[in-house]
């Protein structure tokens, strides 16, 4: 795993190179790509937040904060694709759910759902929109937060693990 993902990060030359992304980067941060934890885990956090707000072109705006805050570029950009078609409408249930738990919404589909006038789907849908909105940016907080957090606590992990290894391989090797 850890040796494809150090293959991906090299990916990012070739990205680097691309004659559009370079006129508009230039060589004056290179920081943007180079993986380390605190941009890493910055990238995870922005890229997570902006793939729940459902705007064109999150990828872009993904990578323009990613520009601006010096986070890891690729982490940003890929972690956008968390909301895809398979996922979109899980995460805006989702969304709902936590906007009508903070709002106090009971959680139930509500009647008028099942309603065969236009104006009852029109209420309803009216009265989805306010949890809908409260809920979409407290989810994006939170995933961004969690993905932050995971992301250290996952280097850390790998940081740690790879010293044990390497401690236990030179004792193995020390004359004695």
């Amino acid at each position: 795993m850890a040796k494809s993902l150090r293959e991906w990060l090299r990916g990012a030359d070739m990205i680097k190179k691309h004659p559009q992304i370079a006129r508009f980067l230039g060589s004056a941060q290179p920081h943007i790509w180079i993986p380390r934890r605190r941009s890493v885990a910055l990238g995870a956090a922005i890229g997570g937040a902006i793939s729940i707000v459902p705007l064109p072109a999150q990828t872009l705006i993904a990578a323009l904060l990613a520009v601006r805050f010096k986070a890891h570029l690729p982490t940003a950009v890929v972690l956008t694709f968390l909301s895809n078609p398979l996922t979109a409408l899980p995460l805006l249930c989702l969304a709902w759910m936590l906007g009508a738990l903070c709002l106090g919404h009971p959680l139930a589909w509500p009647e008028q759902a099942f309603g065969a006038g236009s104006g009852q789907w029109l209420e309803w849908i009216r009265t989805a929109g306010k949890p809908l909105l409260l809920g979409m940016p407290l989810l994006a907080a939170l995933l961004s937060l969690s993905l932050f957090g995971l992301t250290h606590a996952g280097w850390r992990f790998a940081i740690v693990r790879q010293w044990r290894t390497r401690r236990s391989a030179r004792s193995r090797h020390t004359p004695g």
